[in-house]
């Protein structure tokens, strides 16, 4: 077994008043689309422009014919995730496998709502291109992929790091409520792997028994199959190898069901075949 690694009050804030990334958005494929607006660029004026993150988003997307639109500040009350419960706490949440949820705002348009029941605006994890829908009240519905356009995120931001241990603010708080809790060298459920390792994986860094491990290995014939744990906000890449230093790179995927995942390797005719799975953090930067 191997181990690896819902608003209702209406706000108006001015951009200069916060300190945003630079937009993660491609300038080549920036455009979301409303048959009763018109064209939005999301990458707006790159500076300010939208960022989607490993766990919220924020920054602003442009629209000639609506203005502004704040996708939220970067900064959530509780570190972690937007609440959507005041104007000082709303935004776009991203719950790491893909799905964004919450509220963005337009001082010309109102509130736009991200929903998973109806619009299911989503971020590919493998190529970061954006799909669904997102509602206005005022406006209908916002395409965010079209046959004409789309808008594809080229990096999914960390954000926060306040204790620059390697390990995101929002991650380490989902899981021990303090920035204390972990450390980028250190193994605080004594799995051996470290917190950094655990954040990568995203496996759980208080429960020794949640790990990257190679679950299963059947071999019939000349095809060998390999099933390990998986997490829906990872990607994963098997790799194999007749040897301990020659390793040979799988096709990158992402699970599609379940808590696990499992890859053929056909065409084996050595006898002695090594392998290891690799977890990466989607368009990490």
């Amino acid at each position: 077994m191997i181990k690896t690694n819902q608003l209702s009050t209406a706000c108006i804030l001015g951009m200069a008043s916060l300190v945003l990334a630079e937009t993660t958005i491609d300038p080549m494929n920036k455009n979301a689309y409303g048959a009763n607006v018109g064209w939005i660029n999301a990458q707006g004026d790159i500076t300010n422009g939208m960022v989607v993150g490993q766990a919220f988003c924020s920054g602003y997307i442009y629209s000639a014919n609506c203005g502004w639109i704040d996708l939220g500040d970067g900064s959530p009350a509780n570190q972690v995730a937007y609440a959507n419960d005041s104007a000082t706490d709303f935004g776009v949440n991203h719950d790491g496998s893909g799905n964004l949820t919450g509220y963005a705002y337009g001082a010309n348009i109102g509130w736009l709502t991200f929903e998973q029941t109806y619009g299911k605006p989503n971020i590919d994890l493998l190529t970061g291109a954006l799909s669904g829908y997102v509602w206005s009240a005022n406006a209908g519905w916002i395409s965010l992929h079209t046959s004409e356009g789309y808008v594809k995120t080229a990096t999914l931001h960390a954000g926060p790091d306040s204790d620059s241990d390697g390990i995101p603010d929002a991650w380490e708080l989902g899981y021990t409520n303090l920035l204390t809790g972990l450390s980028g060298s250190g193994d605080a459920d004594g799995d051996g792997v470290s917190d950094a390792d655990e954040y990568r994986a995203d496996t759980n860094p208080t429960d020794a028994d949640d790990l990257l491990i190679i679950t299963d290995l059947t071999i019939k014939g000349s095809t060998n199959t390999l099933t390990w744990t998986a997490k829906p906000t990872r990607t994963y890449q098997l790799q194999r190898g007749a040897t301990l230093t020659n390793w040979i790179d799988g096709v990158p995927g992402i699970p599609v069901s379940g808590p696990e995942m499992s890859e053929s390797v056909i065409g084996i005719t050595n006898g002695t075949q090594f392998y290891r799975v690799k977890a990466t953090l989607p368009l990490s930067e």
